[in-house]
C-alpha cells in the first residue's frame, strides 16, 4: 500500500483530536486536503482509493472521511457503502468530494450513506466550516450514546450495551464456529459496606472492581455493570471449559485482595455464574439467565467460589421462584401462624416461658417447618414484613394469656438479621408494649450472632436503644458464630442459648460436652442466663443439671405447639386454670 499516508498516526488515539481519513486519488488534491485539515489542528490519513479507504477506515477508526466520489479500483459511492457496514465505521460521518454536481449523483452519494457532499473545485472555507459542524454533531451524537450505553459511575458498558456485545460475540462465534463465555459476577456481602461505611464508600469499591476486573481479562472480553454490584463478563474464543474456569479463579482472587478505602483497609469476596455458547443457550437472554442461576449456586455453595452452568440448576431456580412467588401470596393470605414452645427450669420443672416460632400454613402441603422458607425470605426481604406480623401476633397472644389469669412472664420472638437492622424495629416494639400494656421485662428478643457482625456498631446502638426500653436481649445458637465473648462483653446481652448441636452430641460426644461445660462456665462468670436447645434425653438434662445450667427447651418436654393445644397441654397443667 505504497500509495497510503499514515501522517499523524501516532497520535490517533488522543481522542480530544479528530482524525481525518482524506481518499483521493490526486496527489496534489490530497495535499491540500491534508494541509487545510493540519491547519484547524486535525490528526489525518491519506488513501489513494475506495480500496485502501475501506481497509485503513476499519483499521483507525476515523472521525470523519473526506471521500473523493471518483478513484480507481474502487470508487467513493461504493466505499462508503461498504464502510458504513463495517461496525467500526457504521457511525462515522463521510463528506463525500465530487465534480459531478448534477442531481442524480448527488442523490447516488446520499443513497449510499453519504451525510453531506461538497463540489470541486473546493471552497476551502466552505469545507473548513462543514467538517468543523459535522465533527460537532459527531461528538455530540457521541456524548449521548456514551451516556445511553455506559454505566455513570465505572464508565462501564451497561445492560443495554453488554446485550449488543453479546449479540455480537454470537455472530462472531456462529460464523468462526467458536464458543464463548458469558460471567456473571456479584460482589458478596457489598449492602454491609455500602450500609456501614456509606454510599460514598461503595462507589469507591464498586469503582476498584472495575479496575480490577478491567486489568485482568483481555482487551478484546468485554466487561460490563449490569446495576448494583453485579458485574457481567464475555470470554470469547475459549478452547475448554478449563481456560474459563482458571480465568474464573483468577478473578476471584483479583477482587479478595485489600482494598483501601476511608482510610481503611477492606476486603471483599465475589460469586462467579457461567454459561457456555451454545452449550447453555443461543440467545443474550438464555446466556444471562442460565450465568445468573450458577451465580446463585455459587452463593448457595459458600461465596467466593464460582459455578458453570447446569440444567438441574434451572429446575432449582424455577422451584425457588415458584417458593417466592407462594410465600408473597401466603403472606397475603395471612396463612402464617405461630407455635410455641415452652421452657422449663431444670432444676425445679417449672415453665418458665415460650418461645414464638413461625409456620406456614400451605394450602396444599400444609405445614411447613420455617427453614424451608425463612431464609428466602430473608433473601427476598419478605421477613420484614413477616417478622412484623410475628411481634404483633406474638405479643397479642401474650397479652391475652396475661389477661386469662396465666402468669407466663417470657416470652421469646426471633428477630432476623434483615428485620433487625432494619428501621423502625425499636418503634415497634414501644407501640406494642404500649397498645399491648406489657411488661418489656416480659419480652425477650432472639439474634444470632451473624445478625450482630453485620455493621457492629449500628448493632450495638440498636440493642442499647432496645435495652433501654427494658426488653431482654438473648443471643441464639451460641457457639456456631464468629467472635462470641466480644458481644458478650460489648453488647447488653442477658441471656445464651447452647445451640441445639451442641446438646445433641451429649453424652457420646466428649467435645461437645466440654464446650457446653465452657460455655456455662462463661455464661457463670459473666452472670448471664443460660438456656439449652434440643433437649431430647433424660441423659442431657441429667448432663446439665449437673452442670448447673438454669433453663432448657426440647422434645423431652413438648414439640412447639399451637396456641390453644400449647394453652391446654401447657399453661393450663403448669399455672392452673385461670
Amino acid at each position: 500500500m505504497g500509495n497510503t499516508n499514515l501522517s499523524g498516526t501516532t497520535l490517533c488515539t488522543d481522542t480530544h483530536t479528530p482524525l481525518i481519513l482524506i481518499a483521493d486519488d490526486d496527489p496534489a488534491t490530497r495535499l491540500l486536503l491534508r494541509h487545510t485539515m493540519e491547519q484547524e489542528s486535525y490528526h489525518v490519513l491519506e488513501v489513494a482509493n475506495g480500496l485502501e479507504a475501506v481497509e485503513i477506515g476499519k483499521q483507525h477508526k476515523p472521525d470523519l472521511i473526506l471521500m473523493d466520489a471518483v478513484m480507481p479500483e474502487m470508487d467513493g459511492f461504493k466505499a462508503t457503502a461498504e464502510l458504513l457496514q463495517t461496525d467500526e465505521c457504521k457511525d462515522t460521518p463521510i463528506l463525500i468530494i465530487t465534480a459531478l454536481d448534477d442531481d442524480q449523483s448527488i442523490s447516488h452519494a446520499f443513497s449510499m450513506g453519504a451525510c453531506d457532499y461538497i463540489t470541486k473545485p473546493i471552497n476551502w472555507s466552505v469545507l473548513k466550516n462543514r467538517v468543523s459542524r459535522l465533527l460537532q454533531t459527531v461528538a455530540a451524537e457521541r456524548k449521548i450514546r456514551h451516556l445511553a450505553y455506559h454505566d455513570t459511575l465505572t464508565g462501564l458498558p451497561n445492560r443495554l450495551l453488554f446485550a449488543d456485545r453479546t449479540s455480537q460475540a454470537i455472530c462472531r462465534a456462529q460464523r468462526n464456529k467458536s464458543r464463548f463465555a458469558l460471567l456473571f459476577i456479584d460482589l458478596d456481602r457489598f449492602k454491609v459496606i455500602n450500609d456501614s461505611m456509606g454510599h460514598e464508600a461503595g462507589d469507591t469499591l464498586l469503582k476498584s472492581v472495575t479496575r480490577s476486573l478491567k486489568s485482568s481479562v483481555r482487551k478484546s472480553d468485554t466487561v460490563a455493570r449490569l446495576g448494583g454490584d453485579e458485574f457481567t463478563l464475555i470470554l470469547e474464543n475459549i478452547q475448554s471449559t478449563d481456560v474459563v474456569a482458571s480465568k474464573a479463579q483468577y478473578l476471584l482472587d483479583a477482587l479478595s485482595l485489600p482494598i483501601k478505602i476511608q482510610g481503611r483497609e477492606v476486603c471483599i469476596s465475589a460469586s462467579i455464574g457461567i454459561s457456555l455458547f451454545s452449550d447453555d443457550g443461543e440467545s443474550f437472554g438464555e446466556l444471562l439467565k442460565n450465568a445468573d442461576t450458577a451465580m446463585y449456586e455459587a452463593k448457595q455453595s459458600g461465596r467466593n467460589t464460582f459455578r458453570f452452568y447446569m440444567q438441574e440448576m434451572s429446575s432449582a431456580a424455577m422451584q425457588r421462584l415458584e417458593m417466592e412467588n407462594n410465600l408473597r401470596e401466603a403472606i397475603e393470605n395471612q396463612e402464617f401462624c405461630l407455635y410455641y414452645q415452652p421452657k422449663y427450669k431444670l432444676q425445679s420443672g417449672e415453665c418458665c416461658g415460650m418461645e414464638a416460632l413461625v409456620r406456614w400454613e400451605h394450602p396444599e402441603k400444609g405445614i411447613i417447618p420455617p427453614d424451608s422458607f425463612i431464609p428466602l425470605a430473608e433473601e427476598t426481604g419478605l421477613i420484614v414484613k413477616l417478622g412484623n406480623w410475628i411481634i404483633e401476633t406474638a405479643c397479642t397472644q401474650l397479652q391475652s394469656w396475661q389477661q386469662a389469669g396465666y402468669g407466663v412472664d417470657n416470652l421469646s420472638i426471633n428477630i432476623s438479621a434483615r428485620q433487625f437492622h432494619e428501621v423502625g424495629l425499636t418503634e415497634l416494639f414501644a407501640r406494642m408494649l404500649k397498645e399491648k400494656s406489657l411488661n418489656p421485662a416480659n419480652i425477650e428478643l432472639e439474634l444470632t450472632e451473624s445478625t450482630l457482625v453485620q455493621n457492629q456498631q449500628r448493632a450495638g446502638e440498636i440493642l442499647a436503644e432496645l435495652n433501654s426500653m427494658g426488653l431482654k436481649i438473648a443471643l441464639d445458637d451460641f457457639g456456631t458464630g464468629y467472635a462470641s465473648m466480644a458481644y458478650l462483653k460489648d453488647f447488653p446481652i442477658d441471656t445464651v442459648k447452647i445451640d441445639r448441636s451442641f446438646v445433641w452430641g451429649i453424652p457420646d460426644s466428649k467435645e461437645d460436652m466440654a464446650i457446653v461445660k465452657a460455655i456455662n462456665s462463661l455464661a457463670e462468670a459473666m452472670e448471664l442466663d443460660l438456656i439449652a436447645e434440643g433437649v431430647e434425653t433424660q441423659q442431657q438434662l441429667d448432663f446439665l443439671k449437673q452442670l448447673g445450667c438454669q433453663q432448657g427447651q426440647g422434645y423431652l418436654w413438648s414439640k412447639p405447639l399451637a396456641a390453644d393445644d400449647f394453652e391446654e397441654q401447657i399453661l393450663k397443667t403448669h399455672f392452673g386454670e385461670p
